[in-house]
């Protein structure tokens, strides 16, 4: 009797975990999905310390400043985005090297930096270029030297190494349900959405050929060559939106396509950018015989390949990881300029002494930097942004055409993603890294970056998922990490008054030893006016009686 029992709880036992193993069996999607595990960080930028400079108690000289004029250096340029980096770049190439770039990140290249997994190289800001136009003279010349633009053809159009242009298919929209060709969400041909678009481009048309009273083209890169006939500047007094509206366009399509442009290019809404900004997002640089835009420059890191092109004959020039707290006029007799700089690696402040400075921060710092109180950079409105580069192990598909390099959801507050691995010539590779833009375009930036500041990583990923599982509902299964990061004064805004209000050009006015480089001065932080400035402020110094 005892042994019949002792076999029958033996039997109850075995059920019991065969059940147990069955459950487990039948319940493996749902025990797998929780074992997926997205890993990731915010990666910077440093915002922590690059607040020190509003605090003017960490920038009044203190007993622990070290003295050091043995570091004398003829030239400082102050900021290692674009602008400083072709400063330098400028500066090299006419022969004088005692300078040396401050930055306060761990790598230099602004919005322009990039990053590097085991899968590949891709962008933490800007991805491509456009073909410059005729009247972007340096920026030619510089893909040129480069060996990005090879040669011209009999009618005296450049020539660009086909590997830098971007491959086919470049380009795709998630509208009604499937991913379309194209970033405009026409629809069927003779939709009233389609037609307006047709409407637009037609009426683009006209102002591409635009000639102002003065001779000059109506908009123009760099932006100081375009026409300054008032019946043209009258369009940066107005909003984007004011102005498509007045024009008797109407469709939600074409304002929410609108919108997406500028938010592309200046990380400002149509509600809050110019008019005339607006247009010349459309009409400024080249195109085709029918119109069309000429095929972009990309790269998988996007415009940190640029960055490599400035950076390397100048490498040993730059030094990462500086703050710049405080610029003092008239130091001393051997020197007419000292910067104070702070380490986050070491905590020191130290003064670097020079006779020259090339200004290459964003207009904002200079109340805390330079000590204005003339309000010159006062009240300027900076975009916030966000840049997440997500690991896949495949490439997401949908319904409609194939991935492209650039993929845009319909309605959604973000800029879509970027395929990095799009240029790479491997051949069935799936794993890829995509890179995530959300420009944040509301008027109110302050109460954006106060929200930045206070969103953890998890909620970011959490909003990028959401946003993403519109067009890919399996999208979170494909994703291995996710890194991310934030930028809270990403660009300058073109809003209303800035680009032809009169306060770009003085900004731009040097003090004694001192000119500004930063793509401020333009009103748009593009790699074409950053290359412009630094090599301006770079000729100002050169000419410059003690150098």
């Amino acid at each position: 009797m005892q042994e019949e029992d002792s076999k029958s709880i033996s039997r109850k036992s075995f059920l019991t975990v065969l059940g147990l193993c069955i459950s487990a069996l039948a319940g493996g999607a749902w025990f797998l999905k929780f074992r997926h595990r997205i890993m990731g960080t915010i990666v910077g930028p440093n915002g922590n310390v690059a607040h020190r400079i509003r605090n003017n108690k960490d920038a009044v000289p203190s007993s622990n400043i070290h003295l050091a004029t043995s570091e004398k250096t003829k030239v400082l340029i102050l900021g290692g985005g674009i602008a400083g980096l072709s400063a330098g770049y400028y500066l090299h190439k006419a022969g004088f090297n005692d300078f040396k770039i401050l930055e306060l990140e761990n790598e230099s290249g602004g919005n322009s930096r990039s990053g590097t997994n085991r899968i590949g190289s891709y962008p933490w800001g800007a991805h491509y270029l456009p073909q410059p136009g005729e009247e972007a003279v340096l920026v030619r010349k510089f893909l040129e030297e480069n060996r990005i633009m090879i040669g011209k053809d009999k009618q005296g159009k450049p020539i660009y190494n086909e590997r830098y242009l971007c491959f086919d298919p470049e380009e795709r929209i998630f509208h009604q349900g499937r991913w379309n060709e194209g970033l405009f969400p026409s629809g069927s041909p003779d939709s009233s959405a389609a037609n307006e678009e047709r409407k637009f481009k037609k009426f683009i048309q006209g102002w591409r050929s635009k000639i102002g009273k003065d001779g000059k083209k109506a908009f123009s890169i760099p932006i100081d060559l375009s026409s300054r006939d008032p019946e043209i500047l009258k369009l940066d007094t107005i909003h984007f939106f004011e102005y498509i509206k007045e024009q008797g366009f109407q469709t939600k399509e074409l304002f929410w396509f609108l919108d997406y442009s500028v938010r592309d290019d200046f990380g400002g809404s149509m509600e809050t950018v110019s008019a005339w900004i607006g247009l010349h997002y459309f009409c400024s640089r080249p195109v085709d015989a029918n119109g069309e835009d000429l095929t972009l420059l990309t790269w998988p890191e996007g415009n940190g390949f640029l960055t490599e092109k400035l950076r390397a004959p100048i490498r040993s020039k730059i030094q990462t990881e500086t703050l710049v707290e405080k610029v003092i006029p008239n130091f001393s007799k051997e020197a007419n300029l000292a910067v104070q700089t702070y380490s986050p690696v070491s905590g020191e402040q130290k003064l670097l002494l020079c006779d020259s400075i090339v200004y290459a921060l964003p207009s904002f710092t200079r109340k805390y930097i330079l000590g204005e109180k003339t309000g010159i950079a006062e009240g300027l409105t900076y975009s916030p942004w966000l840049v997440a580069n997500l690991s896949v192990d495949k490439i997401p598909t949908g319904k409609g055409i194939p991935p492209c390099w650039d993929n845009v959801i319909y309605q959604s507050p973000s800029l879509g993603y970027i395929v990095s691995t799009h240029q790479d010539l491997r051949a069935g590779r799936e794993e890829s890294v995509l890179t995530y833009y959300q420009a944040f375009g509301a008027a109110d930036t302050l109460a954006t970056r106060k929200k930045m500041m206070r969103t953890s990583w998890s909620d970011w990923k959490e909003s990028i998922l959401f946003d993403l599982k519109k067009a890919h509902p399996d999208i979170e299964k494909r994703i291995q990490n996710i890194d991310i990061m934030t930028y809270a004064h990403a660009m300058i805004r073109p809003v209303p008054g800035l680009i032809w209000g009169g306060r770009r050009e003085k900004l731009s006015i040097s003090y004694p030893n001192l000119h500004f480089a930063h793509s401020d001065l333009s009103g748009i932080s593009i790699f074409e006016e950053a290359l412009v400035r630094g090599h301006d402020a770079a000729h100002k110094v050169l000419g410059e009686q003690k150098l």
